[in-house]
């Protein structure tokens, strides 16, 4: 029996990715996806309303035409300098019974009840540790006994007005907006493992206009940030460099860039045409010479990031995503200015995905429909459960508490179970 068709979608400076997916009884299972330009945002928000609406338009009708589903519905990934992130802690009087799941979300919500600035409004609240009665490192309370629960959570907030014109984009598309979703807080369900969120890792996402960071530790989600530069910045430095347009600069660094010059075992040559027209041989090395600092540049401030952040030797790998992880030797480069190792993260477990879809560039939408999974799964199985599941995962979504329900995906996943 088919359920409710919804998009996961992740729209950023230079291009929209859709997934649509069917939300079934057991399980939501991609039905197809596609790519296409997007203009109207700069760095992660809407700087043109109209170019907005069009552009995410005409993805949705892409996508309805490569599923012949008609989608009104979606769970919309945002970013943008303006989303910050903080650690507050919250505290109830236990009296000595036992931790109940309702005490738990007490804890948390105490947690969130902090000075909020009235143009700024919180996207999630999750728990990053719990400690009872001074017992710390505590990842879930229920079932133990004390007097005293403190909890530990980290705030994702964002400027309420790019939230809200990101949204009355996407409704003014005709698309009923689930949920507004920090994307590595949906991308690391699809892309991180249960040991490294627990060991540590860093989820670097690189997107056109900006680079989102998460770090994760102890089984959550501790630090989070939004950088200014992106794929786009090396897509201009080569516009300029070689003097071609910035349509020919994307394809040549798609077709032949390289992150770091040491990676070139031979010299070899790529075609280019320039604004004047006319077509020229240039060496893959001077495309690694201009490529290469943008780089550098964008993972050294990754690890300031970090050191503000005071992660030290927490971080035990980087894993990349977004179009611009494509990039060669680009994880060597990371690897090499990070002091630790590096990967590409691919999208996995997602129920209908193609291999051409299991790429850095869908992992953050691939992650959305995995969050929208779990959130269905979580809905009361009671009448109606097919008809009513979009609903319910919307309501789930507002009422989010935090990352426990990814540490449970990966739990789950080690064992053979997997809910998209």
């Amino acid at each position: 029996m088919s359920g409710k068709v919804f998009a996961a979608i992740d729209i950023g400076t230079t291009s929209i990715s859709v997934l649509a997916a069917e939300a079934t009884e057991k399980r939501a299972r991609v039905l197809g996806s596609c790519t296409t330009a997007s203009r109207g945002l700069r760095k992660g928000v809407v700087v043109n309303i109209e170019e907005a609406v069009q552009s995410i338009r005409n993805a949705m009708r892409e996508a309805e035409s490569a599923t012949g589903r008609k989608i009104a519905s979606a769970v919309v990934g945002i970013t943008g300098q303006h989303i910050q992130g903080f650690l507050s802690t919250g505290l109830i009087g236990l009296h000595g019974r036992e931790v109940t799941a309702a005490d738990r979300l007490l804890a948390i919500e105490s947690a969130k009840t902090v000075y909020m600035p009235l143009d700024r409004e919180v996207l999630h609240a999750i728990p990053a540790e719990f400690m009872l009665d001074g017992q710390r490192n505590i990842t879930d309370p229920v079932g133990m006994s004390g007097v005293r629960l403190e909890s530990t959570v980290h705030i994702i907030t964002a400027y309420s007005p790019a939230v809200q014109n990101l949204k009355k984009a996407c409704e003014q598309a005709g698309v009923q907006v689930l949920d507004m979703v920090f994307g590595p807080t949906a991308a690391a369900g699809a892309v991180l493992t249960h040991d490294e969120i627990e060991q540590g890792v860093l989820l670097i996402d690189i997107g056109g206009g900006t680079t989102d960071i998460a770090f994760f530790r102890d089984g959550a989600m501790v630090h989070a940030s939004v950088l200014g530069i992106g794929g786009l910045h090396i897509t201009n430095d080569l516009a300029v460099g070689l003097q071609v347009s910035v349509a020919e600069a994307e394809r040549v660094k798609k077709a032949a860039g390289l992150a770091s010059v040491r990676a070139l075992a031979a010299e070899e040559a790529i075609e280019i045409t320039g604004q004047d027209g006319q077509v020229q041989k240039i060496s893959r090395e001077m495309l690694a010479a201009i490529i290469q600092p943008r780089c550098e540049e964008l993972f050294e401030k990754v690890r300031e990031e970090l050191v503000m952040f005071g992660a030290g030797d927490a971080v035990c790998t980087a894993v990349l995503i977004g179009g611009t992880a494509l990039l060669g030797s680009i994880t060597d480069l990371a690897a090499s200015v990070l002091a630790m190792p590096a990967r590409v993260g691919l999208p996995q477990g997602v129920v209908g995905m193609k291999n051409s879809m299991r790429t850095p560039s869908y992992a953050a939408v691939a992650g959305l429909v995995a969050y929208a999974a779990r959130k269905e799964e979580e809905a009361a199985p009671h009448i109606n459960r097919v008809a009513g599941v979009m609903t319910r995962v919307a309501e789930k979504m507002k009422n989010s508490s935090g990352y426990k329900d990814f540490l449970e995906i990966f739990q789950k996943k080690k064992k053979g179970v997997s809910y998209v």
